[in-house]
Parts: C-alpha cells; structure tokens; sequence
C-alpha cells in the first residue's frame, strides 16, 4: 500500500500602500503575534484565484496580483512538508474590514481573534510578525533601500 501525502499549498499576500503592511494580528491561547493575510490553495485553484477568495473573506477586498516575493517550506508545527507562497499585490476594491470569512464566525473550526491593522513599515522589526525571515526579507527589501 503507498502512503501518497498531500501537496499542501498556502499563499500569503504581502500588501503595501503608504509605507504600511496590511496584517492580522492573531490572539488565540494567551499569545499574540501577526500573520500575512492568506491561507490555503483548494483543489483545482490557482494561487491567484486563492489570493483573490482569502482577501475577499479575510479582509473584504479585491486584490491584483503582482509577483511572487518569496517562497519557503512552512516552519510551522504540524504543517510540515506545506510550501508558503507570498506574493505582492495591490487593492484594488472593496473596504479593508469588511470580511466575512469563517474566521469571523462564531462556532467555527477557528479560534481566537482576527484584527486586521496597517502597520508601519518601520515597527515591523518590534512586533513578531511570522514567518521571522518574511519579515526580515520585507524589512530588508523595503526600508534598507
């Protein structure tokens, strides 16, 4: 018998406008950090039409796909063997806030809080954004031009 393992994609959109980022802040067991919006490809989808339904639902708004910024084997504890795509994109529609994803739903598989925020491009290095090296990639790329 052949134990065949899953491809598990997920893709993050990195979105930028006026020297701030566009972040999740997650509060769930008594630890806070931030996450790039984003989350899983589902069968058949393209990484953009997946970017495209995360927005929509993480955030409530429509995105443009600009180009792929980084790509790395999550590090994350029970997502090993997942690749993480994160890709650079614009809004181009719809009200930052106005989501109604299942993570904003009571009784969902999701726990926790979701606050969605704009942070400056200069407070990354003092807040644990993860993954770690994205955010040092980011800061890197963008302030130490």
């Amino acid at each position: 018998m052949t134990n065949i393992q899953e491809k598990i994609e997920r893709v993050r959109a990195i979105i930028i406008n006026d020297r701030k980022i566009l972040l999740i802040n997650r509060i769930k067991d008594s630890e806070s950090y931030w996450v790039i919006p984003g989350g899983r490809v589902e069968l058949k989808e393209t990484h953009q039409k997946a970017l495209a339904r995360e927005c929509r639902e993480e955030l409530g708004v429509r995105i443009r796909v600009n180009r792929l910024f980084e790509q790395k084997a999550s590090g994350k504890s029970g997502m090993e063997g997942h690749q993480e795509f994160f890709y650079l994109c614009d809004i181009i529609g719809g009200r930052v806030g106005s989501g109604k994803g299942p993570e904003f739903k009571q009784g969902s598989q999701y726990k926790g809080e979701y606050k969605i925020s704009w942070v400056r491009l200069e407070e990354l290095a003092n807040i644990d954004l993860r993954p770690h090296e994205i955010r040092d990639k980011i800061i890197n790329d963008y302030l130490n031009t």
